[in-house]
């Protein structure tokens, strides 16, 4: 079992040994993709864990245990299908494949399952139809937008 996960600490979280606590507690193979500390203190790190579902488990009670707030990278990526105009800029910066142009119809297709979060494709979108939210703690929202 394999997923990209997206785990968000608090001000009173931030700054413990969460990780080295998962990996003493499971046998998860894992791999950060991503860390950053916000002004506030509020972190987030985005990681991609590998393991049997027994290991999963343990790993997840762990970090709830320890207080922080797990979701999938799924539920903090959205494409706007009504303002893409299916240009494929996106698809040239994306690691993972997980954007691509569907040869069929030639829109392009998020694949939720393979993205990582890396935020590239928000970056190069010219009408601003992928967002990505990675922080949503103490009533504050960050939204990664196209600049």
């Amino acid at each position: 079992m394999e997923k990209t996960l997206i785990l968000k600490f608090t001000k009173k979280t931030w700054n413990k040994p969460v990780i080295h606590g998962l990996s003493q507690v499971s046998d998860l193979v894992f791999n950060i993709l991503e860390a950053k500390v916000l002004p506030r203190q509020d972190a987030f790190v985005i990681m991609s864990l590998e393991g049997s579902e027994e290991d999963f488990s343990k790993g997840l009670d762990y970090l709830r245990s320890a207080n922080v707030i797990i979701e999938e990278v799924t539920e903090n990526i959205r494409k706007d299908e009504d303002r893409c105009v299916h240009c494929g800029a996106c698809t040239a910066v994306c690691p993972t494949d997980a954007l691509f142009v569907d040869g069929a119809d030639k829109k392009v297709v998020l694949d939720h399952g393979k993205c990582v979060a890396c935020g590239n494709c928000v970056k190069v979108c010219t009408v601003q139809c992928i967002e990505l939210s990675v922080m949503k703690l103490n009533g504050t929202q960050g939204e990664r937008k196209a600049s």
